[in-house]
């Protein structure tokens, strides 16, 4: 049985269960949610009240209005930023934390509620997540936004910043945006971002990855081949049919938020930065040798120690944490990786305690 006081998150709710849940609110109570609404309202019982605040009726779900174009539920006056934990007011300043590239910012859940024990934590999520608003086409423009918002919960720095994934690039830009206009970085995190963008696999390497397999495996390679072709044919058909079906729900728009990402990634020219860099990513998988000493991941990718971002950010500090890409961030590998971004976070805030101008903001966020 599930209870009114129930978590969403504790009974293992995730995105694709919160598109469908908030789907069938829209169906049933002519209310439009965003869905970071659950960081704020994540049991059936806070939820409700949400509903009926916004002009749903709960208690008459069969109403006749049922067919009538669902109202967007004026839930906060912010687009971007989700507050994902609340924090305990204390001295630590806030964290924001900018989404990957598909902008979604439920993953980073687990590492809010254990960061969250000393400050707030903000999650930064895509224009377009839900909704016809088309995706930010320019990384600068996509930092612009974030933080015009994040200003107004702290109108002055220092700032802690941190980006997962491809986001780490925009959290970059927001850094180089707030240097330029005189505020100051208190940190800036990246976890398991990659630079910009990252060199192809040359003619020569990819012969050397065939022959190391062809030596390691034998005529069993070619049957290997085929078979991983016809199944990359088929998942590429499964992943289409679950984009049209996410689309007929009024989910996320994960194809249309890659693909503007992907573009302004392509086009944005990263600058040098020279305040502090902390990049945390998994074990490196050093998978092929490859030419000129250097390795390829099973990914096919080159594989660099500091994901090429020493040449940019000269301070920048490599931790090595568990995991892999997408579970570092999860349970039970996070309680790590929190661990040491709260030791950075700590160090940068010193005995300043927190930002100057900083006001505790009046918001609930799921623990």
């Amino acid at each position: 049985e599930i209870g009114a006081e129930d978590s969403f998150f504790d009974l293992g709710g995730h995105s694709l269960l919160a598109v469908r849940l908030f789907a069938q609110v829209k169906r049933s109570f002519g209310v439009e949610f965003p869905i970071s609404v659950l960081f704020e309202a994540p049991t059936i019982r806070a939820l409700a009240a949400k509903v009926e605040a916004s002009g749903g009726q709960v208690a008459q779900a069969a109403s006749k209005d049922r067919g009538a174009a669902p109202k967007p539920a004026e839930v906060s006056s912010t687009r971007y930023l989700v507050p994902l934990h609340s924090g305990t007011p204390g001295p630590g300043a806030p964290l924001y934390i900018v989404a990957g590239m598909f902008g979604n910012v439920m993953n980073l859940r687990h590492m809010a509620a254990l960061l969250g024990k000393e400050r707030p934590v903000y999650g930064l999520q895509a224009r377009g997540l839900v909704g016809d608003e088309a995706p930010h086409e320019r990384i600068e423009e996509a930092a612009a936004d974030y933080i015009a918002e994040l200003r107004r919960d702290q109108p002055e720095g220092p700032y802690h910043l941190a980006g997962f994934s491809g986001g780490g690039i925009t959290a970059y830009e927001i850094a180089q945006q707030l240097s330029a206009a005189g505020q100051e970085v208190g940190s800036l995190i990246l976890l398991d971002t990659p630079l910009p963008v990252r060199p192809s696999l040359s003619r020569l390497d990819k012969g050397l990855i065939k022959l190391h397999e062809i030596r390691r495996k034998g005529p069993a390679y070619f049957a290997e081949w085929l078979r991983n072709r016809i199944e990359w044919q088929a998942e590429k058909r499964r992943r289409a049919a679950q984009r049209e079906a996410g689309a007929e729900a009024g989910g996320f728009d994960n194809a249309g938020i890659e693909r503007a990402f992907l573009a302004a990634v392509g086009a944005y020219e990263a600058k040098p930065w020279d305040g502090a860099v902390t990049l945390f990513r998994p074990r490196l998988d050093r998978h092929w040798p490859v030419s000129g000493g250097n390795f390829v991941s099973r990914e096919r990718e080159y594989v660099f120690e500091d994901n090429q971002w020493r040449p940019l950010a000269s301070k920048l500090e490599v931790i090595e944490v568990p995991g892999d890409h997408d579970s570092m961030v999860l349970v039970p590998n996070v309680s790590v990786l929190a661990r040491h971004i709260g030791d950075a976070l700590r160090a940068a805030d010193g005995p300043r305690g927190q930002a100057v101008g900083f006001v505790w903001p009046n918001r609930t966020a799921a623990e």
